[in-house]
Parts: C-alpha cells; sequence; structure tokens
C-alpha cells in the first residue's frame, strides 16, 4: 500500500506526520504524568508510614489498675489532674481528710521498682528508671483502700491519702517535673475532697522513707498549695 507524504495507514485511515508527533507527544506526557502521581503517592505514603511509626513509638503503653498503675495528666494550662477521681470504688464524702507526701529513699523509677508491697496511693516518677514526673494512680486509690505506713513509721491514719515521690531526698532534690506534678497532685486532692494545707502532712525526718528527705523544698511546697 503506497504511503503518501509521510502518511501512515492506521485504523482504516491515513494519518499526517504532525498528527503521528502529537500523538506521540501526548502519550509521553500522559506517561510522565502517572509517574509523577505514582512518586507523589508514594512519597505520601512514606511521611504517613513514618508518622504512624513515629506516634506508635512515643505513644505509653495502656495501664490499668488489673496490669499496672494507672497514669494521670495534667497540662500548664490545665493544672488539676484529669481521671483523679475516677475510681474503681467510688469516693465516699469526709472519706478522705489528710495527704501525706513522703520520698521513697530507692533509686529513681516507677511503681515497678518500688514492688508489689507499696502502701501508698499515688507515686511519682523520676528518670531514668521511669517516665520523670509522672504520676501513677495504685489499685490501693483505686479501691479506696487505706494506706499502709511506711518503713520507718508506727502507723498511719486510716483517712490518710499517701503521696510517694520516688527517689533519695536526702541526698539529691526531686526533679522539678516531679516537684511540679507533686504539686499539681496535691492541689487536684485539695480541691476535689476539701483538704486545707494545714493537712497536708510532711515529715522532717532524716535518712527515713517516711519523711520527705533533707533536700526536699518543704516551704517552697506548701507556699505552691491551696490555703
Amino acid at each position: 500500500m503506497p504511503i503518501r507524504n509521510q502518511e501512515k495507514w492506521r485504523g482504516g485511515s491515513y494519518r499526517s506526520a504532525d498528527e503521528i508527533a502529537a500523538g506521540k507527544a501526548e502519550s509521553e506526557w500522559d506517561v510522565k504524568k502517572s509517574k509523577r502521581a505514582a512518586t507523589v503517592f508514594a512519597g505520601l505514603l512514606g511521611v504517613l508510614t513514618c508518622t504512624s511509626a513515629l506516634l506508635l513509638a512515643v505513644a505509653p503503653a495502656p495501664l490499668t489498675p488489673d496490669n499496672g498503675p494507672t497514669p494521670l495528666m495534667a497540662t500548664e494550662q490545665t493544672p488539676t489532674l484529669a481521671g483523679v477521681m475516677n475510681t474503681g470504688t467510688p469516693v465516699e464524702t469526709g472519706r478522705w481528710q489528710y495527704i501525706y507526701v513522703r520520698h521513697s529513699k530507692t533509686a529513681l523509677g516507677d511503681q515497678r521498682q518500688l514492688g508489689s508491697k507499696l502502701g501508698d496511693h499515688f507515686v511519682v516518677a523520676s528518670g531514668p528508671g521511669g517516665s520523670d514526673g509522672a504520676i501513677q494512680m495504685t489499685t490501693r486509690w483505686s479501691n479506696q483502700a487505706s494506706a499502709m505506713a511506711p518503713p520507718g513509721a508506727s502507723g498511719i491514719h486510716p483517712k490518710c491519702i499517701s503521696v510517694v515521690l520516688v527517689g533519695d531526698m536526702d541526698v539529691t532534690v526531686p526533679t522539678p517535673a516531679q516537684l511540679t506534678r507533686a504539686t499539681q497532685l496535691v492541689r487536684t486532692l485539695q480541691q476535689e475532697l476539701g483538704i486545707p494545707a494545714d493537712r497536708v502532712l510532711m515529715i522532717d525526718e532524716r535518712n527515713s522513707p517516711a519523711g520527705v528527705g533533707r533536700f526536699f523544698p518543704t516551704a517552697a511546697f506548701r507556699e505552691s498549695l491551696i490555703p
């Protein structure tokens, strides 16, 4: 079949060289668009995958009173602690009348480092063994059970809430995060339960877990409480 002046036979008709070139250019443009879309999609998918992996890496594992301490959260804008009154056993009016603050006189860490016989209601953790400043609600508070006296104390009032800061404050000061979160916790308990500052107990007893420790800033801590 004859070819007319750079024309080609296709699909039952002749196509000129210009039409062929235009069709080829259009086809190449479609291929480039497809490749570009695939590249953008792949990049977006990679970003989302990396972001998801990062969120999973930094997200703390969920804790419940059955398998560990329950973490409580607060921010600088909202200084009270969410969930402090969300207990398994409802909090009775007038049940709690005192708040007792002490140090664990142990290495840094959290409730897991203190052991299963811990008698306190709340733990204020410290690093590197624990998340610095994290507040953990124990099953004793969730069950509204009375606190147990720590070593060095002969007893503890059955209506006293016990808060322990992990660390040896006879050797070092609490971390800034610990002090901030302990203040938030005690103020929240004061506000929710109507406990005045003069019923927040801190014992000046050296070298004993029953006290707050030599380097605990007792005066400054008291100034931050609700009168």
